[in-house]
């Protein structure tokens, strides 16, 4: 009796510790499983904060966009009043191709911190880099009141690009609880104005 006594004593005590053992790490785990959901949930917060900081930041950088956008138009319908060939072509070389140019360098410093907005945005930039090119070799192949004909073609394939831009940034603006509105939108989403025939022979 003795003898089997002290073979069942030690037995008790290490069934208590290992059902406390049990008890600590059942807490445990179940406390990592609360934790799971909660950082998913932080880090949802923080990216959605992240991204809409982005684009607040892109959406005021675009406000002086606009305002260059708005320039190249004025110098386009300065252009366009012109009553010669000559003083047509001298208005793109002088006043409308540099106003593109400080468009463009600004549609470059634009700040896209995340890279959905980096990618949308090159889209912008390159539609109004290689307008700007296509303007320059229309310009300098200008000879005749038809050559103008050929501005058409540059300003409809700008255009498309512009209205693709914009269709792409107003569903990322909407996907992170954001409203892209014309005030908000880089270039003023708009191109240049059609080419007008001036009305005397160069």
């Amino acid at each position: 009796m003795n003898l089997r006594s002290r073979q069942r004593c030690p037995t008790r005590p290490a069934r208590r510790v290992s059902a406390r053992v049990a008890l600590t790490v059942g807490v445990a785990l179940a406390t990592l499983a609360g934790c799971g959901p909660a950082k998913a949930d932080r880090a949802k917060a923080e990216a959605l904060r992240k991204t809409q900081l982005a684009i607040h930041s892109y959406s005021e950088a675009s406000k002086k966009a606009n305002g260059l956008h708005g320039e190249v138009i004025k110098q386009f319908g300065k252009a366009n009043a012109s009553t010669n060939l000559q003083d047509y072509r001298e208005a793109m070389r002088k006043d409308v191709l540099p106003a593109m140019d400080r468009f463009v360098a600004t549609l470059r410093g634009m700040p896209t911190s995340t890279p959905e907005l980096e990618r949308i945005h090159a889209g912008l930039v390159s539609a109004y880099s290689e307008a700007r090119t296509d303007i320059a070799a229309y310009v300098d192949r200008l000879q005749t009141a038809r050559d103008l004909e050929r501005f058409v073609d540059i300003r409809k394939r700008l255009q498309r690009r512009v209205a693709a831009y914009q269709r792409d940034l107003a569903t990322y603006y909407k996907q992170w609880n954001r409203q892209l509105r014309l005030a908000d939108r880089a270039a003023g989403g708009t191109a240049p104005p059609e080419a007008s025939t001036p009305t005397a022979a160069p």
